[in-house]
């Protein structure tokens, strides 16, 4: 009988104990040429606060990546939002908000070397989905790294900023230890925040994801804020397409 990963009883137990966000950290690689890869997510998250409770549910967030060279690829990002107010336990909203599109683009700088981390700049630039000449435009900016640390252990980190339709600017981090185990199974814990000079948010994941196919793979993860009381799980499927396939 194979050896079973412990890592994959700690992270059921994670799952069973937390009752089920998608790890966020952006990559450092990107799509290799002629590669069309399609990354369908979707998210619940919880918000209580005294009396009020906030449920959101991203039905889905579609992200599609192109490379057009090994180190340059382009993106498209459609999130959708589904979103129910209650107080009291009584329903007082139900809002579907399709709010803005992001279109943006990652360049590769270099690969690791040493120490020095494989880096990577993505840009995208935020549109919004109506009253478009009345908030104008928001936009992302990140630097991504990663270090693999030893053997299938690898730690990626993003650092940023980002401005929102309503042209407030946030700074952010995110931090990612990553772990491919031998068994086809790869596990992430992470910590994220977004903070300016008026707000701050902090959250803390985990998850754990397979590969179905040699092109498709599937993860889910599950997280908590650290800052109020919000919990958030989330499942993503990717799909790797080459389109360069001759015959």
């Amino acid at each position: 009988m194979k050896r079973i990963d412990l890592g994959f009883f700690i992270f059921i137990v994670l799952l069973f104990h937390f009752k089920l966000i998608c790890q966020t950290v952006e990559p450092s690689r990107n799509v290799a040429k002629h590669n069309l890869q399609l990354e369908i997510e979707t998210t619940y998250s919880v918000e209580k606060e005294s009396k009020n409770k906030t449920t959101s549910w991203n039905i889905p967030n579609i992200l599609i990546r192109y490379g057009l060279s090994n180190n340059f690829e382009l993106q498209f990002h459609t999130p959708f939002t589904k979103e129910r107010c209650f107080e009291n336990n009584q329903l007082t909203s139900n809002i579907f908000k399709f709010e803005e599109m992001e279109f943006g683009a990652s360049v590769n700088l270099w690969k690791q070397n040493k120490i020095i981390p494989e880096t990577a700049v993505m840009a995208r630039l935020v549109l919004p989905t109506k009253n478009f000449n009345s908030n104008g435009f928001g936009n992302i900016i990140s630097l991504n790294f990663s270090n693999v640390i030893w053997n299938n252990i690898s730690l990626n980190y993003n650092v940023g900023s980002t401005t929102n339709l309503n042209k407030n600017t946030f700074g952010f981090y995110i931090v990612n230890f990553s772990y491919q185990s031998t068994n086809n199974l790869r596990f992430f814990i992470e910590n994220s925040g977004m903070f300016n000079e008026n707000t701050e948010s902090n959250c803390l994941g985990t998850g754990f994801g397979t590969n179905l196919s040699h092109s498709i793979g599937i993860d889910f993860s599950i997280a908590k804020s650290l800052k109020n009381n919000m919990f958030y799980s989330g499942a993503i499927i990717t799909w790797v397409i080459n389109t360069n396939k001759k015959g």
